[in-house]
C-alpha cells in the first residue's frame, strides 16, 4: 500500500510530503512510524528540521496542531516551515482585492471616511472634511477638497498622484502632514516617502523613477 507520508532529502534538509489522497488518520499513523524509524536511525544526536508540504491539502488549525504536537514528541525533530499549493478562498479573495485597482466615482462628504482595500483610481468628488483612505496607492482624476490617505496604515511604498492645490492634508503609510503649497509642484504631484523617510513631492513624470515597481507590477509605461 502506498505510504501517506513521503520523506525526501534535499540540500536544505528534509521534506515531509503528505499525500492528498490519504486520510488524515492514515497520515498520523504513517508519520509516527516514519519518525520512530528516523529516531532509531539517528545515532549522532543531530537536530533534524523538516519542511512539511501538504500539496493540495489544506490542514485545519486542529490538524496542524496534531501534526506539530506529534513531531514535538521527538526532541531532535522540528518543523522548519509548512507549505501548501492551495490557499483558503477567503485569503485568495483578499489577495485579489488588495492587488486590484478600484475605480471609485462617488461623492465623499464632510465627516465621511471612505476606506478601500487596494489601489484607487478616483473620479468622484471629496468635500472639505471628507477622507479617502486606501491600503494601496491613490490616483486622482476627480475633485478633491478633503484628505487623501494612501498606504493606510503602514504601507510606506504607496503613492498619491493628484493635483494638490485644494488638498488640505495627505498621508502616505505612517506619515501624515498638512499640504504646504510652497513644497508642491504645478499640476499633478506624486506624494511618496523618500529615502530619508519623509514625505516628498515630485511632478508626475518622476513617478517611474520614484516607484519603478509600480510599473513592473502593472505593466505600465511612461
Amino acid at each position: 500500500m502506498q505510504q501517506s507520508v513521503v520523506l525526501k532529502a534535499s540540500n536544505d534538509g528534509y521534506e515531509l510530503i503528505l499525500r492528498q489522497e490519504a486520510s488524515f488518520d492514515d497520515i498520523m499513523v504513517d508519520l509516527k512510524v516514519l519518525l520512530d524509524r528516523l529516531q532509531a536511525d539517528n545515532t549522532t544526536d543531530k537536530q533534524i528540521s523538516f519542511d512539511l508540504d501538504t500539496a493540495s491539502r489544506l490542514l485545519t488549525a486542529e490538524q496542524n496542531q496534531k501534526v506539530t504536537q506529534l513531531i514535538q514528541r521527538y526532541p531532535l525533530f522540528s518543523i522548519h516551515k509548512l507549505t501548501a499549493d492551495v490557499i483558503l478562498t477567503a485569503d485568495a479573495l483578499a489577495m485579489i482585492e488588495r492587488d486590484t485597482v478600484h475605480l471609485v466615482n462617488q461623492i465623499i462628504r464632510n465627516g465621511q471616511v471612505v476606506e478601500i482595500t487596494g489601489d484607487v483610481l478616483f473620479f468622484g468628488k471629496i468635500h472639505e472634511g471628507g477622507v479617502l483612505r486606501a491600503t494601496g496607492s491613490i490616483f486622482v482624476m476627480g475633485e478633491v477638497n478633503g484628505a487623501l490617505e494612501a498606504g493606510y496604515p503602514d504601507h510606506n511604498d504607496a503613492v498619491i498622484v493628484s493635483p494638490l492645490a485644494t488638498v488640505p492634508r495627505v498621508r502616505v503609510g505612517e506619515l501624515l502632514e498638512l499640504v504646504d503649497l510652497e513644497k508642491v509642484v504645478d499640476g499633478t504631484n506624486v506624494v511618496y516617502i523618500n529615502d530619508i523617510q519623509a514625505l516628498d513631492y515630485q511632478p508626475l513624470q518622476q513617478l517611474k523613477r520614484v516607484r519603478p515597481k509600480l510599473f513592473t507590477r502593472n505593466g505600465g509605461r511612461v
